[in-house]
């Protein structure tokens, strides 16, 4: 018989090589970034919320490869999500992603929320559930969880995106 903690290991354990460290003012600013960010979408609502994600500037921008990427932002998930427990103590799924999206888009790297409707309705009614991805990787939720949903809407940063094309961005930019 399988053991059912090995299915969960990956949440709590990187077996490879240590991720690497974005630096130290980063780091702060991302925590900044996350607790602003979740008070302005627990006070002004989603749209002020998506602006606020689609202007976000990364402090630094990122050299990662795309699986050194999300093995940092995997590295990262916990003290995003420590910091918007204290901004917000009873966030669900939506707060929880789009702070993590921004967290990681201040470091440089392409988050994006995606919300989705479940694919199947129980009773008549759809739930509907956000995450946060990086590279089509699912961050922060259970990794399978894609497959029972169809994406309605994807919101990450624009200057991100023109990085990641080959544009360049003034870093350290704060909308």
């Amino acid at each position: 018989m399988k053991d059912p903690t090995a299915d969960w290991e990956f949440l709590l354990h990187d077996p490879g090589p240590p991720p690497p460290r974005p630096p130290r003012r980063a780091r702060l600013l991302a925590a900044a970034r996350t607790v602003r960010a979740a008070r302005l979408l627990r006070r002004r609502g989603w749209p002020d919320a998506q602006w606020y994600l689609r202007t976000l500037r990364p402090a630094s921008q990122a050299p990662w490869e795309p699986t050194e990427a999300v093995r940092l932002a995997r590295s990262e998930v916990l003290p995003c999500l420590t910091w918007l427990r204290l901004a917000d103590p009873d966030a669900l799924c939506l707060p929880r992603s789009y702070a993590l999206a921004t967290y990681l888009t201040t470091l440089g790297l392409p988050a994006e929320v995606v919300v989705g409707r479940q694919r199947s309705s129980i009773g008549g009614r759809f739930a509907f559930h956000a995450w946060a991805e990086l590279y089509d990787e699912v961050l922060g939720d259970i990794p399978g969880l894609k497959a029972g949903f169809a994406v309605l809407l994807r919101v990450g940063s624009e200057e991100v995106r023109r990085v990641e094309a080959g544009s360049p961005v003034a870093p350290g930019g704060t909308p």
